[in-house]
């Protein structure tokens, strides 16, 4: 392969198509939309965990490509979702984030048609000026919306075709997560969100990739300065899903608390374990304590990042202070990872945005936790469904 000519971010790199990114697909609406249309509205979403909905009649809005989605159990416990819009004329029936409901019905405020917790229609008011047209209550209902859990974990579908959740995942991805996340029940004790100015892939690569922890201190710290976590290799599955291979981590090197006790089950005493699901959802476990990221993208340039604390449920005060300690000392609002990746992303995009940078490169070539394999693997997918090229996604165009 010739070298490449001298990278100033402007020129197009002489490099494989797949080894450099045309940023155009982190700033143009049009590419956003087709994403929402193809990959977004097409996937399994994770949208909550189970403990989120603990108790029959429970419910929360979700947003998935643009949707607003009721998710709830029903009075025996079982998860629903649909579309927030009445079938009447379209308003919004839930306009809390959660809650429970008290009376076992979702009325609408505009007009007062209610419906039950499985989706059904029970009251049209004034119903009999609708019986000319054939509407009554047992020929109305919620739009239902695909949900399926495992481990825990809920997703919603909006695409009636995709395949069922498990297969969407697959049996050794599904291996991969059984430590720590499918070995005890769980609950959220942390949920926090965060609206930054930056495409939502930007912030996918920051879970996809190991090149990036040399931002962190806590992380070329406790982690690139131990010599068997960079000997851990990223694993790839079908559908553009990731893990990366367990390793130990040297908090000692911070002077933090190491994570020797109170391991969830399965997990090594100081050890690191991260699945990452396409398109946009990363658990990452520290042997003690689980953080959850999941993305709401809100337009090509603004992203909302759910971040969610996971602890075993029935935790003593005492062991559920410490995970909450482990938690905060790398994550949530108050952790220096989360700070960090967010001012990286928001000058990427500020950078893109103007046109100061056109062009990315992801050619990495090596083993271990720094390979830009995964951030190929990723846009692979990302083609695959969307139909565009990573590299030059303006079909048609002529190369610069």
């Amino acid at each position: 392969m010739n070298l490449p000519t001298r990278l100033d971010g402007q020129a197009r790199p002489e490099l494989p198509s797949s080894q450099y990114i045309d940023n155009r697909i982190y700033t143009d609406p049009g590419i956003f939309e087709k994403e929402q249309q193809s990959v977004l509205a097409k996937s399994w979403r994770f949208v909550c965990h189970e403990s989120e909905l603990d108790e029959p009649l429970d419910f929360r809005l979700v947003s998935v490509a643009g949707k607003e989605i009721i998710l709830l159990r029903d009075e025996q416990g079982e998860l629903h979702a649909y579309l927030n819009s009445c079938p009447h004329r379209g308003a919004r029936i839930i306009r809390e984030p959660a809650g429970k409901l008290n009376d076992g019905r979702m009325t609408c405020f505009y007009h007062l048609w209610s419906f039950d917790s499985e989706g059904q229609c029970l009251n049209i008011s004034q119903p009999a000026a609708y019986r000319e047209a054939g509407i009554e209550r047992g020929n109305t209902g919620l739009s239902a919306v695909r949900v399926e859990s495992i481990y825990g974990l809920v997703f919603v579908c909006l695409d009636n075709d995709q395949q069922p959740l498990r297969t969407f995942l697959g049996e050794d991805l599904l291996k991969a997560m059984d430590v720590p996340f499918g070995r005890a029940e769980l609950e959220v004790f942390h949920f926090h969100r965060v609206e930054f100015e930056a495409n939502w892939k930007l912030f996918v690569e920051t879970n996809n990739e190991g090149y990036h922890e040399l931002l962190h201190l806590l992380n070329r710290t406790t982690a690139v300065a131990e010599q068997d976590y960079r000997r851990r290799n990223w694993l790839m599955y079908g559908n553009g899903h990731v893990s990366l291979e367990p390793a130990r981590i040297g908090y000692q090197n911070l002077d933090y608390d190491d994570r020797q006790e109170d391991t969830l089950p399965g997990m090594e005493p100081n050890g690191h374990v991260v699945v990452n699901l396409f398109p946009d959802m990363m658990l990452n476990c520290r042997s003690t304590v689980i953080r959850f990221d999941s993305l709401v993208p809100v337009s090509a340039t603004r992203t909302i990042l759910e971040c969610r604390g996971l602890g075993l449920k029935g935790d003593s005060a005492e062991t559920r202070q410490k995970r909450t300690r482990h938690h905060n000392q790398v994550w949530g609002p108050t952790g220096v990872n989360l700070a960090e990746d967010l001012w990286a992303v928001q000058t990427q995009m500020k950078n893109m945005k103007s046109g100061n940078s056109r062009y990315s490169v992801v050619a990495r070539q090596e083993q271990g936790p720094m390979s830009d394999e995964t951030l190929r693997h990723f846009y692979a997918e990302w083609s695959r469904q969307t139909g565009l090229e990573a590299h030059q996604p303006i079909a048609g165009e002529a190369e610069l």
